[in-house]
């Protein structure tokens, strides 16, 4: 029984050392964990340790299939990818779009999902707020979108996104993960080749101590098989369904397009038009607040108005008083002077 399970074991081994020998050392970049060998499977208890012994009786008869596992481990990593098909992108974008239509291009942007098959995953509005409105103040709205479009329609989507408005800024972002991801199945199937090993050995196992010994390792094996086969479907919604982050801002007018160079006279024009404008905005805004601090400047006037004549009463009353005050004093300077 024991020589069954040492061949069993030494079988593992060379199964483990030729799948996941050369994708050892990439595990990090994907996400994933390196396989260990089958000797290291049992490495706990005086039972186990007796089957990690017997496990090189074997090793031993298996000599030309371990050399040629050595072989592939010291194979390059991607020395399969350029046959791997097809190729797993994640396409992504950043894009801002100006409007002086607020409203229709909120409409739009539904449109725009509709004819492409896409959806929206989060958003957020902000509105002008009551002051602004009131005083009829430049309105503030915006918007922000999180956009879920298949790979396939994604080129046509950020083609089409003039008809929100103007269109200043926007980024694409590609990111290649279809080594990462071969190299997370190849991890994978070779976690559920173990597994499948692992459950025939509890089948032959007699010891209470072997089966715990297994039971953990079983464990250990499916947590990690979980693990990848959560980065594997992370990895094909990215790749199936594109990301827009779409930023959709009110304006009162668009801005200008860059020009490659300006003249001396054009940049003093436009300084010169640049002022014009400030100053029409200024007096616009002054005339605006003007009008709405009217009832309270009316309000103050009347107030001044009726307090003018009781404080001109008031400095006449205390005038007197001061006159008062000082005529005694004067007519006993006065006699004095001529005796």
């Amino acid at each position: 029984m024991k020589k069954t399970i040492s061949l069993l074991l030494a079988a593992l081994l060379m199964f483990s050392l030729c799948a996941c020998g050369s994708a050892k050392s990439d595990s990090a970049s994907a996400g994933g964990y390196a396989a260990p060998a089958a000797s290291e499977i049992y490495t706990e208890g005086s039972g186990a340790s007796s089957y990690a012994e017997e496990a090189d009786y074997g090793l031993a008869m298996l000599n030309s299939a371990s050399a040629d596992s050595s072989a592939a481990e010291n194979a390059s990593p991607d020395a399969d990818t350029p046959e791997l098909t097809p190729e797993k992108i994640i396409y992504s974008a950043d894009v801002k779009v100006e409007t002086t239509d607020f409203d229709g291009s909120i409409s739009r942007v539904d449109e725009l999902l509709a004819a492409c098959g896409g959806w929206v995953e989060s958003s957020s509005v902000n509105g002008a707020n009551f002051y602004n409105i009131t005083r009829g103040y430049a309105s503030t709205r915006s918007a922000s979108y999180t956009l879920r479009i298949p790979s396939s329609r994604f080129d046509e989507l950020m083609n089409s996104l003039s008809a929100l408005g103007n269109v200043p800024y926007t980024h694409t972002y590609t990111e290649n993960v279809t080594a990462q991801y071969f190299d997370t199945e190849a991890h994978l199937k070779a976690y559920q080749t173990q597994e499948a090993r692992l459950l025939e050995m509890m089948e032959i196992a007699e010891s209470v101590e072997d089966i715990v010994t297994l039971e953990d390792r079983l464990t250990e094996l499916r947590y990690r098989i979980e693990s990848l086969q959560s980065t594997l479907k992370n990895w094909d919604r990215r790749v199936s369904y594109s990301t827009v982050y779409l930023s959709l801002q009110e304006v009162q007018e668009y801005t200008p397009e860059a020009e490659v160079k300006l003249s001396y006279g054009q940049r003093l024009w436009r300084s010169f038009s640049g002022g014009i404008k400030g100053a029409a905005a200024f007096f616009s805004e002054l005339l605006v607040w003007l009008v709405g601090a009217l009832p309270t400047l009316v309000i103050l006037a009347a107030i001044v108005l009726i307090l003018r004549p009781l404080f001109k009463k008031w400095s006449a009353r205390r005038k007197e008083k001061k006159q008062r005050r000082s005529a005694p004093k004067t007519e006993v300077k006065t006699e004095d002077a001529l005796k």
